[in-house]
């Protein structure tokens, strides 16, 4: 199957800055998006040889991508007894590829040949949260798992690999206008995480303390449920989980 490729037709850069602490700004080109005729796109991370992205589905899949949208592999594995929601997926240093489950608040390790995973961590499970506004994204770096809560509360919890411990990195700052967690990135060149909200469709980048550095307007994804970086290409990956589209925009 071959994904068609669309640019968008504004000529204006899409994202802009709304300062509100200190650290680079992005200039955005134009989006370029990629159809895919895939339901429940919920996460997306670059793959092991930096040469594509893995995009997780609700369901068990995780397709693979080119660089240019056009659709390489399918990985379909069962899902365990108490998942049914993969809503997060991210690429270690190490090559190490993890998923976070929604509901059963779990954390998963994908097997080296993509055919089965194996639970690393169940997570905090707060007192009054709802059922399915749970895990939404998750991002490795520096031996670090940040997991992003969608609401109820809205946070994000820090799991250390190596010692299997659990703590929260953060909640969200009273002034931050957030309404859903989407997903969240870990960016290895300066140590700050980004986390996308699929209501307000904003892209807002905050410190590992969880301070508020910059906030984009990202509206051309009408639900933006999937982010990475590809720092390599300086290109940022979004994925839509209502238009089952993928965007890829160059950034300086």
């Amino acid at each position: 199957m071959v994904s068609s490729l669309t640019s968008c037709l504004r000529d204006e850069p899409v994202i802009r800055e709304e300062a509100k602490g200190e650290t680079g700004t992005y200039v955005m080109g134009s989006p370029v998006e990629f159809s895919t005729k895939f339901e429940g796109l919920s996460a997306i991370c670059l793959n092991e040889a930096g040469d594509g992205v893995y995009v997780a589905e609700d369901n068990g899949h995780i397709y693979e991508f080119t660089l240019e949208g056009v659709l390489k592999n399918t990985f379909s594995f069962p899902a365990p007894n108490d998942a049914h929601d993969w809503e997060g997926i991210t690429r270690a240093k190490d090559g190490s590829i993890y998923l976070c489950e929604e509901r059963a608040r779990e954390v998963y390790k994908l097997s080296a040949d993509h055919t089965d995973v194996t639970l690393v961590s169940k997570g905090p499970v707060e007192a009054g949260s709802e059922e399915n506004q749970g895990y939404e994204g998750i991002a490795a770096g520096g031996g670090i798992l940040y997991v992003a809560n969608q609401s109820k509360p809205f946070r994000v919890y820090r799991y250390t690999v190596s010692g299997n411990t659990w703590d929260t990195a953060f909640d969200a700052p009273s002034d931050w206008a957030v309404q859903s967690f989407s997903d969240i990135f870990y960016d290895e060149e300066d140590g700050t995480l980004w986390i996308t909200d699929a209501k307000t469709q904003k892209l807002t980048q905050l410190s590992a303390k969880g301070t508020v550095l910059k906030e984009y307007d990202i509206s051309f994804v009408k639900k933006p449920e999937g982010f990475c970086k590809d720092a390599a290409r300086k290109q940022f990956w979004f994925i839509c989980d209502k238009t089952s589209k993928l965007f890829r925009v160059s950034y300086k």
